[in-house]
Order: C-alpha cells, then structure tokens, then sequence
C-alpha cells in the first residue's frame, strides 16, 4: 500500500510537464501564425519595406559616425550650411509634387488610371524643367565662387549640393509614383542596395572634405539610377495645363504648408550659427546624423501609410476610416522608436568617447535628439490632413507646429548655458507639443461633416486619350 501511495504521488509531478508542454505548443502555435501572418501575401510587402527601412537606417547612422570620426567638426559644419540650400530649393517645384503624392493613389483608388498617367506626365515635365533650372543656377554660383577667389572647400561644396539638388528632385518624384503594394517591394528592395552603398562607399572618406563630397554624389546617383529602373509608372514629360492647374490646386496647400515646416525645422542650425559659429554647427552635426537616421523610419512608415490613406478616401470617400489608421500609425512608430532611443542614448556616450572624442560637446544634444526624433514620429498620422483635403486644418497644423520649431531653439539658448544643448531641448519641446497638436488637429478632420468631394473628376472626360503619354501598363 505504501509503495502503491507512493508511486501514485511521485507520479503527480508529470501533469505539471504535460501542461508545460501543452503550453510550449501553444506557444509555438501563436508563434507560427504571427510568422504566418507578417510574411503572408496581403503584409509581405509592408513588412518587408519596414525591414529595408531600418536597415537604411542603420547604415546611415553607421554612416554618420565614420564621418564624424575622419572629417573635422569645421569641414562638417561647412557641408551641413550649405545643405540649407537643399531644403529653400524645394521652394522651385511650387507643389506640383506635393499634388500628384494627393492625387495620384487617389485617382487610382478611384479607379481613373488615365488621368493618373496624364497628372505624373505633367509632374516629370516641370520637374525636368526645374532640374535645367538648377544646373543654370549652380553654374552660375560656382562662376561667381571663382571670380571672388572663395575657399575651395566651398566651392566644390556648391558644386555637390547642385548635383544633390537634382538628384533628390527628381527621386521625390520617383517616390511619388511607387503607390501599389508591388510597387513598395522594389522600393523595398532599392533601399537595400541603397544602404549597403552608403556603407562601401565609406572608404571614400579617406579623401577628406572632398571625398565626404564625392560619396555623396556617387551614392545620390547610384541610388537614383536603381529607382529609375523600377520606376512603376513610365510616361514621357508631357504639358496639360489642365492637369497642371489640378495639381498647383491641390499641392499649393501642402507645398506652402509643407515648405515653411521644412524651413522652420532647419532654424536650430541657424540659431546656433548666430549664436555659437561653424564649429558649435559641426557638433550639432553629431546630433543632425543620429536624428536623420532615426527619422528614416517614421518618414519609412509615413511614404507607405499617405497613399494607402489616399487610396482608401478614393475608394470610400469617408474621412472616419482614417483614424485608425492614424492612431495605429502613432503606436507602431512610438513603440519601435523609444526602444530603440533608449538604447542608443545609452551607447552613444561609450561609443564617441572611443570613435571621435572630438565631438565630446556634443553627446548630450545628440541624446535628446533621439528622444525629440522619437516624439516627432507621433506626429505621422497627421498625413491624413492630404489625403483629406482638411486645408484649414493642415494650415493649423503645420503652422503651429512650424512656429514651435521656429521660436523654440532660441527660447533654449536663453535657458540654457550651452547653446548647443539649449537648441536640443528646445527642438524636444517643440516636437513634444507639436506631436500632440497634431494628434489633435487630426482627430477633428476625422470627425468633420462629411461632404461630397470637391475635385474636379469632370476633367477625366476633358482630357481623352492622345496626350503622348506611353502606353505601358501603370503598375509593373
């Protein structure tokens, strides 16, 4: 009877194990149907587009390290002050980009194809005409560099950021018309190669301030020759004035809105030239690349979430719908990035004391840049203000927010001693109050009264078919 008892209770411990097991299966299970899930022919490609994202991320962070280590916080001064001009330019496309991202997957989503083709063969004509307009201007600049006898450094400097210019004009075209999900697995797989050319061109630093220049513009015309390749939509640059008056119509809004953000947004460097010199901008410069880096992917996850919304307004023509898509948008890019600060702003001190101590003073900016890069991705779903039209509430939304960041590096400088550390806070207040005004503004133009559409779809049956435009299919 004893060794009967005995038996019976040295037995009990294996429903435990059973029940373990059970729930390792389960485990498995949830496991398999996540893999399943994520990788399944509806997810494949935003997934994958993600995962090229961050790689493009990383591969510019590393990127922004090794510069920082082999060039001179002066010669990465002087590059980051002439890259301003890279951002007034966008001032020359008036907005007919800013149109066809609206238009495009909307007319798509509405099923109008044609007047699609005929709006993007409209954008590519301007958009060439604006590049010859460039390259008029750089040489223009640099003539007059030469005949004043200036630095050389500048010089070649204006010389890059010309090339840079027309590069990125006609690549944010380019990043316009990938709108379909088959369409985002070439971009996907172009921001691979993009990234690994980031990092073996490197050894081009070995060159000093003019190799920093020539990677840039070998890496910018690589890059742009691989989106060229898999370009989804292939027209010839054809004029409609109709088609153009649509897009000024339509991306004049955006452009306006879109381009005093863009320009308040580079007023922390201003601030800290006036205030601190060339050199206090080459430590800045620290924070610049750990924030550029970090902001691929809020931008990443914003490029694929806009046309989906546009797409999805076509096709329902409901401005709720969206709002989901705004707030999942919100938590997907709040939890990847605070993690991912977290750790990087405990690394980054280790990491510049061994790589470059000579950015020793700019540690601290560069870790509350993470932290402010991170809030600002908050803001993403606020995309949803194109996709709707709202006009007065993009108006509000971007104005604020442009004043936030504009007024709030030089309210820093007065609060703190260091100008360098001042400009960093006051950018993470701006982003802070900025991300939640944003939230804000948006759920009100989820919830406006619902209204028919204003556009003018009468236009398709004024423009038939005979434009000039190639005849390939739209989507690859």
């Amino acid at each position: 009877m004893i060794d009967l008892e005995q038996e019976k209770v040295a037995g009990q411990p294996g429903i435990p194990d059973k029940a373990k097991l059970r729930g390792f299966g389960r485990l498995r299970n949830v496991y398999s149907d996540l893999r399943n899930k994520l990788w399944s022919k509806e997810h494949r490609a935003p997934v994958f587009f993600t995962i090229s994202s961050i790689s493009l991320s990383v591969a510019q962070l590393i990127s922004g390290i090794i510069i920082v280590h082999f060039i001179s916080p002066h010669d990465v001064g002087l590059w980051t002050s002439v890259c301003l001009a890279l951002a007034y330019a966008f001032f020359l496309l008036a907005g007919v980009q800013n149109g066809l991202s609206r238009e495009l997957p909307y007319y798509l989503g509405a099923g109008k194809d044609g007047m699609a083709r005929r709006l993007a063969a409209t954008t590519l004509f301007y958009t060439t005409g604006s590049c010859v307009l460039i390259m008029l201007g750089g040489v223009g600049t640099v003539a007059f560099l030469i005949r004043k006898h200036s630095d050389t450094k500048l010089t070649y400097a204006v010389v890059a950021i010309t090339f840079l210019i027309i590069f990125k004009f006609y690549q944010n075209y380019l990043f316009i018309t990938f709108r379909s999900k088959n369409s985002f697995m070439d971009l996907a797989r172009v921001q691979m190669w993009q990234a690994a050319l980031m990092i073996v061109a490197l050894p081009l630093l070995f060159l000093g301030f003019n190799g920093l220049l020539l990677r840039f513009v070998i890496v910018g015309a690589l890059c742009l020759y691989l989106m060229h390749r898999v370009r989804p939509i292939i027209v010839s640059p054809t004029w409609k004035t109709d088609s153009f008056l649509l897009l000024l119509k339509t991306g004049i809004p955006i452009f306006a809105t879109d381009y005093i953000f863009n320009c308040a947004n580079t007023l922390d460097k201003v601030a800290l030239l006036k205030f601190g010199g060339v050199e206090q901008v080459g430590f800045y410069a620290l924070a610049g690349s750990a924030g550029a880096a970090f902001a691929i992917i809020p931008q990443s996850i914003g490029h694929y979430v806009y046309p989906r919304m546009s797409h999805q307004y076509g096709r329902t023509n409901n401005p709720r719908v969206l709002w989901s898509l705004v707030w999942k948008t919100t938590l997907i890019v709040l939890a990847s990035m605070i993690p991912i600060a977290v750790v990087g702003s405990l690394l980054l001190p280790f990491a510049v004391k061994i790589l470059f101590p000579k950015y020793l003073a700019g540690i601290h900016a560069a870790q509350i840049t993470l932290f402010s890069t991170a809030i600002y991705g908050a803001s993403t779903g606020a995309v949803a203000l194109l996709s709707l039209k709202a006009w007065s509430h993009l108006i509000a939304q971007q104005l604020s927010f442009a004043g936030l960041l504009a007024v709030a590096p030089f309210i820093g400088i007065r609060l703190f001693a260091s100008p360098l550390n001042g400009v960093a806070y006051g950018m993470l207040g701006a982003n802070l109050l900025g991300a939640i005004l944003s939230l804000a503004i948006t759920f009100a133009a989820t919830r406006r009264i619902h209204n028919m559409p204003t556009d003018p779809i009468a236009l398709e049956s004024a423009l038939e078919p005979g434009t000039g435009v190639d005849t390939p299919a739209i989507e690859r």
